[in-house]
């Protein structure tokens, strides 16, 4: 269904676009949270005599993201949770427990705001979360999620790699790609090189 934004939405458009969304996202969210309307003839006149009143109104939304994002900025967070003595959680960390701890120590925040880019969490340590708070203002934390036990909270040890242990990191790195590139076929007659196979790195 075709939707006429009412502000500006992360990965779907800026305020007055009319963009395609399905249907259940349109009823369910942005309809009943006023972001959005039906993109008909009348609600685009509608839409049109309220301009500068929405434009106002999403500037005020993004000055309030931009000060709840100050009062996020640089924390971090201790989720303590049971976990085997291997650091392997009895249960999981996501959205919903970041934003309960982050509720009750700093501001409210909704699940949805909470990004994990390296999803659930299964292990103890130390992780980062992207809290999206508008389309234009986001901001990392820190998760430290340690281990509860009877006795109290063991917090993980911080792995810090030194500058030494990074340059033989990217020399070790370096030198298996040459490996990889040799293991390729020669170049053809005309001198252009064949495909060699290409390593892989850590997914997003």
């Amino acid at each position: 269904m075709d939707v006429v934004l009412l502000q500006k939405i992360r990965n779907l458009g800026d305020l007055g676009d009319t963009v395609k969304v399905r249907a259940g996202y349109g009823r369910n969210y942005l309809f009943p949270r006023g972001m959005a309307l039906p993109a008909t003839k009348s609600n685009l006149e509608v839409f049109e005599s309220r301009r500068s009143e929405l434009q106002a109104a999403s500037q005020e939304r993004e000055d309030q993201a931009r000060a709840r994002a100050d009062k996020l900025r640089d924390q971090s967070y201790v989720i303590a949770m049971r976990a085997s003595d291997e650091g392997k959680l009895f249960g999981s960390v996501g959205p919903q427990e970041i934003a309960d701890k982050i509720s009750q120590e700093t501001i409210e925040l909704d699940p949805r705001e909470v990004t994990l880019t390296e999803g659930t969490i299964r292990l103890v340590g130390y992780y980062s979360a992207q809290l999206n708070l508008h389309a234009e203002v986001s901001v990392d934390v820190e998760i430290v999620v340690a281990q509860q036990t009877d006795m109290g909270v063991n917090m993980p040890a911080r792995v810090e790699v030194t500058a030494a242990e990074d340059e033989d990191l990217t020399a070790n790195e370096e030198l298996e790609g040459e490996r990889v590139e040799d293991a390729g076929e020669p170049a053809d007659e005309s001198g252009t090189e064949a495909d060699a196979p290409i390593g892989e790195r850590e997914a997003t």
